[in-house]
């Protein structure tokens, strides 16, 4: 799996997308909105964003940075009702390299990245030279009914 698979992957669906580096490295960001009864009746505005480090080590640190930065950019281009009130933000951050730290899946897998304000942060890690993707394995309390979503879109994009 590469950048140019997730591109065509999010046209293939018609998700708004765009090409904003991240890093100064080649992204690709995708944004889709929507509004669910089973999802006590909310709006959920989706970025996903991916970034492709080519064979830069991923630790952490980085994966930390790359979500802030994403989640900063979704806050900035999201558009919708006001966060919280029937309305939440997810950024599905996706960061792509032939080097990935063990302790960096790990993180993926745990879901480390935190809460946030009507909003959810995902990491998801892709190591291009074995074709594993690392992300959460059991969904938190905190937003369960979105979570399904979350794995059902990453599993896609696969």
């Amino acid at each position: 799996m590469n950048l140019e698979s997730i591109k065509n992957k999010l046209q293939s669906k018609s998700i708004y997308l765009s090409e904003a580096p991240i890093f100064e490295k080649p992204t690709v960001i995708g944004y889709e909105k929507k509004f669910r009864w089973r999802w006590m009746a909310t709006q959920l505005n989706t970025f996903i964003v991916a970034t492709d480090f080519g064979d830069e080590n991923i630790t952490i640190k980085l994966l930390e940075e790359h979500l802030t930065t994403s989640f900063r950019f979704a806050k900035k281009n999201y558009t919708g009702w006001p966060r919280g009130l029937q309305s939440g933000l997810a950024v599905i951050s996706i960061v792509i390299s032939s080097h990935i730290e063990e302790a960096s899946k790990e993180y993926c897998l745990q879901l480390k990245s935190g809460k946030k304000w009507a909003g959810f942060s995902i990491p998801v890690t892709i190591n291009t030279s074995t074709n594993e993707m690392y992300h959460f394995k059991k969904s938190p309390i905190w937003g369960m009914i979105y979570y399904p979503y979350f794995k059902k879109m990453i599993a896609w994009l696969k």
